[in-house]
């Protein structure tokens, strides 16, 4: 059975993405899209993060392939110290302001404690590993449609 880790219980509504770190989009895509036959949208760079993502879909999974788009981003290090791979899973929340809150008052260890922008417009925030038994947690809050 597929479970979050406790400190998101009750929180988060299900799997957003599983993130890999990868160093070359161009070279992950040619197995993900080219050999496995994912589809895939179109890159997009996340300024703030310092990244570019490809997200592939299968079936009603996502899987974002993030590459470090300046030496100084989190992912350069990330690869660096452990190479490419499994960098973080993200999980969808309807709240984003009451999920950190939340996880705040738990005393759950925040990257970020207020949401920024993500990829294709969801707002994040990031959980530290040390209170989400060693895995980086990102926390996803879909754009909100306004019709």
């Amino acid at each position: 059975m597929n479970q979050t880790p406790n400190a998101l219980s009750g929180i988060v509504r299900e799997l957003h993405h599983v993130a890999i770190a990868v160093p070359s989009i161009a070279e992950a895509r040619g197995l993900y899209v080219d050999l496995l036959g994912l589809d895939a949208s179109e890159p997009e760079h996340v300024a703030d993060q310092k990244v570019n993502v490809l997200v592939c879909f299968v079936g009603g999974q996502r899987i974002e392939l993030v590459e470090p788009s300046a030496p100084d981003s989190p992912v350069s290090a990330f690869i660096e110290k452990r190479g490419g791979g499994l960098h973080h899973l993200a999980w969808r929340v309807d709240d984003l302001e009451l999920a950190l809150s939340t996880l705040k008052a738990a005393g759950v260890r925040l990257i970020d404690e207020s949401p920024r922008l993500g990829a294709h417009n969801c707002r994040i925030a990031f959980v530290h590993p040390k209170s989400t038994g060693g895995v980086l947690s990102e926390l996803v809050e879909e754009p909100h449609s306004n019709s």
